[in-house]
């Protein structure tokens, strides 16, 4: 009979019981690479976020998403791991965020630090794995411009909805939309997000033009959406986001092929008559002295009458020396400013009249906090010339407690406060749009 000596009973115990030894135990992981999921916390104020660490050659590459900010794939910068001390940057448009933390098997803790403002982290090892969606890099053209995005698919999904993600004001490029785009695909419906022309890589100057040809890049998008085998061609659909939720109904009147038009804040009155809502709520009108509200309004009038209409600028000179040294005031745009021929370019824009001309099912959403657009006398204007004319299907939803990007207003008691979706949003809005695009509730255009 073999006698069995410590270490072969100790492997038999461990291969064929299941009984783990201590003398073969595996040592903590020490490796960032995975899946984390935890918080930020600054002031009190606490964000939930998803991280992941990748290895890259001889280094690391890293990104995060939350929900709670609207960001997916933010990718890191500058990831220095020297065990068991982990930092990384997160370099935003004004700012960088400076992570330090230490790696203590599956927990990852530390400080970070935003320019004068600090806070902590503390992340946990997620043995979850959300797999990435399939994407797609594509470019089309609007004449002699050629516009550069991303189309973001369902997982295995053919014949599927799309989307389209139109601009906001400004340099916006297709990470705006990047969250909202993930968020329809992974409920069944492929979105096209693009950089707005002279961002990122697409070519030409929105500085250099107007709505016009901001509607015909809408329209090349939705083609070049419709043109992708993966996607059901008559269930193909807009969403546009203040400026964007603005020339939606342009957009939609302009090309056949739009089969929904999801307006979020967008504009049911003249641009001029928005921008003097919009400024006089920046300046805090409301809340002025009788005196002082007579003051700002004529300063406000003045300006947007030069700038949309031509005015004589010697008007506006004159307001601006009135009120140049009070608090609340604005500072008139530079002379070379892109502000004043561009104002002057979409000044006679109607939105009424292109919803006059929309037959396809419709969503307007606002905050009812909207200090930009007015929301309820907007979504009134919309619908009376929608419904009265070619409109099949209409549904408003204003969100209690949003603003102009649907967040919540900050706590007047908290220091510093995360952003906050209003509740229901985006969901509501994703919802609605898989409603009116469900093949089994309508037939399927030729």
């Amino acid at each position: 009979m073999r006698i069995l000596d410590g270490s072969l009973l100790s492997s038999l115990l461990v291969g064929v019981l299941g009984i783990s030894s201590p003398v073969h135990a595996a040592p903590p992981q020490r490796d960032p690479a995975g899946n984390w999921t935890g918080q930020w916390e600054r002031d009190g104020s606490t964000l939930d976020v998803e991280v992941a660490f990748t290895r890259a050659g001889s280094g690391y590459e890293g990104e995060f998403s939350s929900a709670q900010l609207r960001v997916v794939g933010i990718p890191f910068a500058r990831i220095r791991y020297e065990e068991p001390k982990l930092s990384w940057d997160l370099v935003g448009d004004a700012t960088t965020s400076v992570f330090e933390g230490t790696l203590r098997a599956d927990t990852l803790s530390g400080t970070f630090r935003d320019g004068e403002a600090t806070g902590t982290f503390r992340l946990t090892r997620s043995k979850k794995t959300i797999p990435k969606l399939p994407e797609e890099e594509v470019t089309f053209k609007n004449g002699e411009v050629t516009l550069a995005g991303t189309v973001m698919y369902p997982s295995g999904t053919d014949s599927c909805p799309g989307i389209i993600f139109l601009h906001g004001s400004g340099s916006e490029g297709r990470w705006a939309s990047r969250f909202l785009a993930n968020a329809f695909a992974r409920r069944g419906i492929a979105a096209l997000i693009y950089d707005k022309r002279g961002v990122g890589k697409s070519t030409g100057n929105w500085r250099e033009i107007g709505f016009t040809e901001l509607v015909k890049d809408a329209s090349a998008a939705v083609e070049a959406l419709r043109a992708k085998p993966r996607i059901a061609k008559g269930r193909v659909g807009i969403h546009g986001h203040s400026q964007g939720g603005t020339i939606a109904p342009w957009v939609a009147a302009e090309s056949s092929h739009v089969a929904f038009v999801v307006a979020s804040a967008g504009a049911g009155m003249s641009m001029a008559e928005t921008e003097i809502y919009s400024l006089g709520n920046s300046v805090g009108i409301r809340d002025m002295t009788e005196d002082e509200r007579k003051l700002a309004d004529r300063y406000i009038h003045t300006v947007v009458a030069t700038a949309y209409k031509g005015a004589p600028r010697g008007e506006m000179e004159k307001a601006w020396e009135e009120v140049r040294d009070r608090s609340w005031v604005f500072p008139l745009p530079a002379d070379s400013s892109f502000y004043w021929a561009f104002s002057r370019r979409i000044d006679s824009y109607d939105p009424l009249r292109y919803w006059r001309e929309v037959s396809a099912p419709a969503l307007l959403v606002y905050g009812e906090n909207d200090q930009r657009v007015p929301p309820r006398e907007s979504a009134a204007k919309i619908a009376e010339a929608y419904l009265h004319a070619k409109g099949t299907r209409l549904d408003v939803e204003i969100f209690p407690g949003g603003d102009h990007t649907l967040r919540l207003r900050p706590s007047a008691t908290q220091k510093f406060e995360w952003p906050r979706s209003a509740p229901g949003y985006p969901d509501h809005m994703i919802e609605w749009v898989m409603q009116v695009t469900n093949p089994r509730l309508r037939t399927e255009p030729q």
